[in-house]
């Protein structure tokens, strides 16, 4: 993908806007038919719930904050939130937020919500390391590397580069 092309919102609309979609109908379904839609959640699932999302929305601040400062400077960020997982804004939503919200408000088809943003991310996430590969070459392969994608799990069995 040419780098002119890529704003810094990278990928995020093209996934937010069927996800958001989703969700919405999602929601309208659990309002139009709770007793289909909607499970008895224990009120510690619905705390985890809203743990995970006040999780997130700190995440998706943080690395949004983060991201827009490195986009301004052309920097590549590899610190704070990013140097747990490469994308801490779709991490925010894929693996906190959206399964938050699902649990929080007792839910069963906003479960759907983070698969289907996981795949569009998988789908599309290719066009940001493609240009961050081509704006920052080896430093961005070398972080790319050392760092996963949206699960903060450590590369430690790695050897080379």
């Amino acid at each position: 993908m040419a780098e002119s092309r890529l704003s810094r919102f990278g990928v995020g609309p093209v996934i937010a806007v069927p996800t958001a979609a989703y969700t919405a109908i999602a929601l309208a379904a659990g309002h139009w038919r709770p007793n289909i839609f909607l499970f008895s959640a224990l009120p510690a699932a619905r705390a985890v719930g809203a743990i995970l999302v006040a999780l997130g929305g700190v995440l998706w601040i943080a690395g949004g904050i983060a991201v827009m400062l490195a986009y301004n400077r052309d920097e590549l960020v590899t610190s704070g939130a990013f140097a747990v997982v490469r994308h801490p804004i779709y991490a925010a939503w894929i693996s906190l937020i959206l399964p938050g919200l699902a649990l929080w408000l007792a839910s069963w088809p906003m479960l759907l919500a983070p698969l289907i943003a996981w795949a569009l991310f998988k789908r599309l996430i290719h066009r940001e390391d493609e240009y961050l590969e081509k704006r920052f070459g080896q430093a961005y392969l070398n972080y790319r590397y050392r760092v996963n994608e949206v699960i903060p799990i450590p590369r430690l069995a790695r050897k080379g580069r």
